[in-house]
């Protein structure tokens, strides 16, 4: 019987934890085969001075948090691009060479129907359109991963990539659209700027809310959470968050939903409750 097996493709050193930690966790724990594809160092993310004592730099110091995360959650395989993390739009780090945003587009699609082909999930995860938040990484890789997805398949487009191999299913994973509505809420209360925010002052949480798109697909993780937290903490030098009470993070985190892109389902059909389902195996 083939494996069950699922690739992520993400932008930075805590995307995969950050951003769907608990269904990582419940597929891992059901015996299914997660491999992640993480295509920068995260080189410019804001670091606490202690945490650069003990590595000596921004990147090994993220590239050390997704190891420690990547243990906690059963990720079996890292395929690490290593570019350089481009920061928000607009920033000088988008002009920088070695940079994802400047990165050859066909180079980094060839790069993942490589690690496709090799690979072989029938189940494929990256960013939806606007990258969940705005950040540039995470938009150029939901177009090359996007691509590289219909392009694994046909053995005419990147012969040089290995054998082709089609995945049967892709999904786009979106910001949580209620957990951002709190976030435009408290900032409100505390009179700040939800256009505005993080340590940066770089995420604009409006236009995150008018970007989400209708999702099909909610994978249900509650049982996974305590994982889910103890990935998060591997990511110290980025995890900001307080505290949540127990009761408020199942209410929150319990379900997570997804935009199945292909093959293609109606918007108002019945909800989907496992990436897996209609898979050939």
């Amino acid at each position: 019987m083939t494996a069950k097996r699922m690739l992520l493709s993400f932008a930075h050193p805590d995307d995969e934890t950050f951003g769907m930690g608990g269904v990582i966790a419940k597929y891992a724990h059901e015996g299914v085969e997660i491999s992640l594809i993480c295509s920068t160092q995260g080189d410019r993310g804001t670091i606490p001075p202690e945490f650069l004592e003990r590595h000596g730099s921004v990147s090994a110091v993220r590239y050390a948090e997704l190891e420690c995360a990547a243990q906690k959650l059963g990720i079996q395989q890292l395929f690490r691009l290593g570019y350089s993390d481009s920061g928000m739009m607009g920033t000088p780090d988008n002009d920088h060479p070695d940079c994802l945003w400047q990165a050859n587009e066909e180079e980094v699609v060839s790069k993942i129907v490589a690690v496709i082909r090799q690979v072989k999930p029938q189940i494929v995860v990256t960013f939806d359109a606007f990258g969940g938040y705005g950040h540039p990484d995470h938009i150029f890789m939901y177009r090359t991963t996007t691509k590289a997805f219909f392009a694994a398949g046909d053995a005419a487009q990147y012969p040089d990539a290995g054998p082709a191999y089609a995945p049967q299913k892709l999904y786009y994973m979106p910001a949580k659209k209620l957990l951002i509505g709190l976030g435009v809420i408290r900032s409100l209360i505390q009179r700040q700027n939800p256009r505005k925010i993080g340590a940066n002052r770089d995420i604009d949480l409006i236009a995150i809310l008018q970007n989400v798109p209708p999702t099909h697909t909610t994978i249900q993780v509650g049982k996974f959470l305590e994982i889910w937290d103890e990935a998060n903490r591997c990511h110290a030098s980025q995890w900001q968050q307080p505290p949540m009470r127990k009761w408020l993070r199942q209410l929150i985190y319990s379900g997570q939903s997804f935009v199945r892109v292909a093959p293609k389902t109606s918007r108002w059909g019945r909800r989907e409750t496992d990436f897996f389902a209609e898979v050939q195996i």
